[in-house]
């Protein structure tokens, strides 16, 4: 038997096992994209343009992976004046096949 949790209604501590694999949401972008709560793997697969990250305010624990699979180069850019790792916002940048997570540490982002 196996439940459901409807993540938008959940709080609290989850822990547990997966067994199996994990599905995260895919999207593959070719130009300036903001990212949305829905989003967890975006694949920058051509041309040069910026990712924008939302606010890490108050969503600590989001994660996001960013993999440029393109020949382009891609900007990290952040909300507000927040960082990626101490970096400030249009700093940070990915080249062909570079990959980069990171994580909301509740006002900031971190790479992991």
């Amino acid at each position: 038997m196996s439940y459901g949790i409807k993540a938008d209604s959940f709080t609290g501590n989850l822990t547990g096992n997966v067994n199996g694999s994990f599905k995260a949401t895919y999207a593959a972008k070719t130009a300036n994209y903001t990212l949305t709560s829905n989003d967890s793997v975006i694949n920058c697969t051509s041309n040069s343009f910026a990712i924008t990250l939302p606010t890490a305010a108050g969503v600590s624990g989001q994660t996001y992976v960013i993999k440029n699979s393109g020949s382009g180069t891609i900007t990290m850019n952040t909300t507000s004046s927040q960082t990626i790792d101490g970096n400030a916002s249009g700093t940070l940048t990915l080249i062909q096949y570079d990959a980069m997570t990171v994580v909301s540490d509740g006002a900031n982002w971190i790479i992991v």
